[in-house]
């Protein structure tokens, strides 16, 4: 029998069963991946809280692969990971994204992290006397400015240890940035020169070098011409 025929004999629910098994298989799969970020994103605090590199860089992987479904959620994640190994930049830029991807009112949680993130890559350039060290704080000051209310100034933060830090960033910034503005004192003058030692004393007119008595011609020409003088005398002497 050939598919035509088979088509046009099949009842209406065969029909149906045909045409839907695409769409079914589709949201099968959308069901499937919204519940891997909702586990992935949900075990990201947990993760990051131990100190879990590996397991982090799971969930990073995960929701990067379903990027499309929940890309602030995936950005937010992949900036934690970069704190965890120390790749400031790279958090930055990731929490960067994520917060032009959110809405004002739900941008404190990134806001917090992108200050923080900031206001250290500030801190590490200011210990070197870096000239970024005072771009870093103004863009985290902007962060904070542009923040919803009780983001930072009036927290609400559960926990009173966080809400004093979040509640100080605003005068923490305007401290370091004159701080850094400040220009370093100049460095110190190079120590003195020692003065030349003093020359050695004269000898007193008429004085002899203590050895100027054992010389056999003291003063006066070459002492081997002397000496061959005095075998000569004395070999005169003899001979007469």
């Amino acid at each position: 029998m050939s598919q035509r025929r088979w088509w046009q004999r099949s009842s209406l629910r065969v029909r149906l069963l045909v045409v839907s098994a695409p769409v079914s298989l589709v949201v099968v799969v959308a069901l499937l991946k919204l519940w891997t970020v909702v586990v992935a994103g949900g075990s990201v605090a947990t993760d990051f809280a131990e100190r879990n590199t590996d397991a982090l860089g799971r969930d990073v992987a995960t929701l990067s692969t379903l990027d499309v479904v929940e890309p602030v959620r995936t950005r937010f994640a992949a900036g934690t990971l970069a704190i965890l190994e120390d790749r400031l930049p790279d958090a930055d830029g990731q929490f960067t994204a994520a917060l032009t991807q959110t809405g004002q009112a739900q941008s404190c949680p990134v806001r917090v992290n992108l200050e923080l993130v900031r206001e250290t890559l500030g801190d590490r350039a200011a210990e070197k006397f870096d000239g970024s060290a005072i771009g870093w704080y103004r863009n985290a000051l902007a962060v904070v400015d542009e923040a919803p209310d009780g983001c930072f100034t009036g927290s609400t933060d559960a926990d009173p240890d966080r809400r004093a830090v979040l509640e100080a960033t605003v005068a923490r910034l305007n401290a370091k940035i004159d701080a850094v503005s400040v220009p370093p004192p100049p460095p110190p003058p190079p120590p003195p020169v020692a003065p030349p030692p003093p020359p050695p004393p004269a000898s007193a007119p008429g004085t002899t070098e203590p050895d100027a008595q054992l010389r056999l011609n003291p003063g006066l020409g070459d002492p081997l011409d002397r000496l061959q003088q005095i075998l000569r005398d004395a070999a005169a002497q003899n001979g007469g």
